[in-house]
C-alpha cells in the first residue's frame, strides 16, 4: 500500500457529529412541514442541495420555506433550524487535526456544505481553542465554492488537480459509502467511517508516509 501524505476529511458525520431529525424537528417546528423531502445526511434535494452546489443564495432556502409555510418567516430562525443539524466536533479530533499538520501530512477538508451552515460552523466550532478554521487545515474544499457535490467525481478530479495531490498517495475519511466509492475508482485510498467513530486507529491501517519531518504551525 502506498504511504499516505495527503488526509482529507469529510465534515458532517467524519468530525462534526450531527443530528439530522433536530434539524427537521425544528424546521417543522416553523411549520415546514415536508422537510425530510429535501435534507438527508449524505446529500440534499431540490433548492438546498442547489445551495450545496452553489447555485443559488441563501435567499432560495428562505423563499421556499416561506411558500411552505404559507407566510414570511424570520430568516435568523430557518438559520437556527438548518444549523441544528450540527452538534460539535469533539476536542480530540481538532487536536487530532493540529497533531497531523505538525507531523508534516497535508491535510484536507472535502465537503458538502453550503455558507449558512459553514459560516456558523467558523464562527461556533472551529473557534472554541482560540484558533481559526484556516489552522486545522492546508485547504478547504467546499462544495458550495466549487460549484460540485460528492459523490460526483467531478469534484474529486478537481480536488486532486487543484490540491496537487496523487490519489494513490491520498487518503479520503468520509461516511458517505457512495462517496466512498467514487474516490476508490479514481484510485484514492478511502475509508468509510461510522458514525460517531473515532478513527485516530484507521492510521495504523493506512501507512502514513515516514518521511515527513516535524513542522511548527
Amino acid at each position: 500500500m502506498t504511504p499516505i501524505r495527503n488526509i482529507v476529511f469529510d465534515l458532517g458525520g467524519v468530525l462534526i457529529d450531527y443530528d439530522l431529525q433536530r434539524s427537521i424537528d425544528a424546521f417543522r417546528a416553523l411549520g415546514f412541514m415536508q422537510i425530510d423531502q429535501y435534507i438527508n445526511p449524505y446529500r440534499q434535494s431540490g433548492v438546498f442541495l442547489q445551495l450545496e452546489e452553489g447555485k443559488v443564495e441563501p435567499r432560495a432556502v428562505y423563499d421556499l420555506v416561506d411558500r411552505e409555510v404559507g407566510h414570511h418567516v424570520d430568516e435568523r430562525k430557518i438559520d437556527a433550524a438548518w444549523c441544528s443539524f450540527l452538534i460539535d466536533i469533539p476536542d480530540y479530533k481538532l487536536d487530532m487535526l493540529l497533531d497531523l499538520r505538525r507531523k508534516g501530512y497535508r491535510v484536507f477538508m472535502l465537503s458538502n456544505t453550503n455558507t449558512i451552515m459553514f459560516e456558523w460552523m467558523k464562527k461556533n466550532v472551529f473557534t472554541k481553542q482560540g484558533l481559526t478554521v484556516d489552522a486545522y487545515f492546508d485547504r478547504l474544499f467546499l462544495s458550495y465554492e466549487m460549484k460540485l457535490a460528492k459523490p460526483g467525481e467531478a469534484i474529486f478530479r478537481t480536488m486532486l488537480a487543484d490540491g496537487d495531490m496523487r490519489p494513490g498517495e491520498t487518503l479520503l475519511i468520509d461516511d458517505g459509502e457512495a462517496n466512498v466509492e467514487a474516490a476508490s475508482r479514481l484510485g484514492l485510498q478511502a475509508y468509510l467511517a461510522r458514525p460517531r467513530e473515532d478513527f485516530r486507529p484507521i492510521f495504523a491501517e493506512y501507512p502514513l508516509d515516514p518521511h515527513f519531518k516535524n513542522i511548527e504551525l
